[in-house]
């Protein structure tokens, strides 16, 4: 189906000198980027150096925020890739990085974890210090922590998102669950606990009232939630929108209708209230 003469006349603006025309028409054209179909694509193989460039960046655009606009429906979906969509939180993140690079480097991981031979928490505490990994307390201040390109490559990072990775990395038994007991993440067997911030010591299972078990999903949304978090805390516009985006499924600016000011200033300052005078 050919494109429609309005998405013709926004990409004949693309090979504009002036750059606030052309960057005027990419952000229509990102607005409607539903229409455009296999527009993008074909484009890349233009004589214009300047489009090129131009489609290049508009195609950088389109693909984060089709991240974002995926990252709920494959959070909600009946059967989970843990690590697909730990790659996806790290992208909230750290949205340059490329998911193939991060696909290689757990690869990488899985198989030195591999030859390892596991059969208890205290030969995974041994194979986890072994290959140095540490795990510091949770905490909205250190985004990098919940990302897994970082933990695996600097061997530190938030005890809940370890212990996921150590199940995804023995194959999710099911003998095995992530808990939190005395406030931290750490693995359960049933009768005992491996707690990564603790070390990596194994303790005894305290009593069931006691416990909070999480599943992968919950355990995701959680990570998800703390990214959020570290980017408001952050003060962040950017990060705010965007992973607040990834949580509700909404590539535009609507999400920001439940925050506070300033991120929502309308709903701030509405019956004419001036924001300083507020609680």
């Amino acid at each position: 189906m050919p494109p429609s003469p309005e998405i013709t006349r926004l990409i004949s603006l693309l090979d504009d000198e002036d750059e606030a025309i052309a960057v005027s028409a990419m952000a229509e054209l990102l607005y409607r980027d539903r229409e455009l179909g296999s527009l993008p694509g074909e484009l890349q193989e233009s004589d214009n150096p300047l489009v090129r460039r131009r489609i290049h960046q508009l195609e950088a655009a389109l693909t984060l925020r089709r991240r974002r606009r995926d990252f709920l429906t494959k959070l909600s979906a009946s059967r989970l890739d843990f690590i697909d969509l730990l790659i996806d939180i790290h992208l909230q993140w750290f949205d340059n990085d490329s998911r193939l690079d991060l696909q290689r480097q757990y690869a990488g991981f899985q198989a030195d974890f591999g030859k390892s031979v596991i059969g208890s928490l205290n030969d995974l505490a041994y194979v986890m210090q072994k290959f140095g990994f540490s795990a510091e307390t949770e905490t909205t201040l250190k985004p990098e922590n919940y990302c897994i390109g970082s933990i695996l490559s600097d061997k530190i990072g938030s005890g809940a998102v370890l212990c996921g990775i150590c199940l995804a990395a023995l194959g999710s038994p099911r003998n095995l669950r992530i808990v939190r007991a005395w406030g931290n993440f750490a693995i359960s067997d049933g009768e005992q606990l491996m707690i990564p911030v603790d070390h990596w010591q194994v303790r005894g299972l305290p009593p069931l009232r006691e416990v909070e078990f999480f599943e992968e999903r919950a355990l995701l949304k959680y990570a998800s939630v703390t990214l959020f978090s570290c980017a408001v805390n952050s003060d962040s516009f950017r990060y705010v929108l965007t992973i607040l985006q990834a949580l509700t499924g909404r590539d535009d600016d609507s999400p920001l209708g439940c925050m506070p000011y300033p991120y929502h200033p309308e709903e701030a300052t509405a019956g004419g209230e001036p924001p300083g005078n507020r609680l």
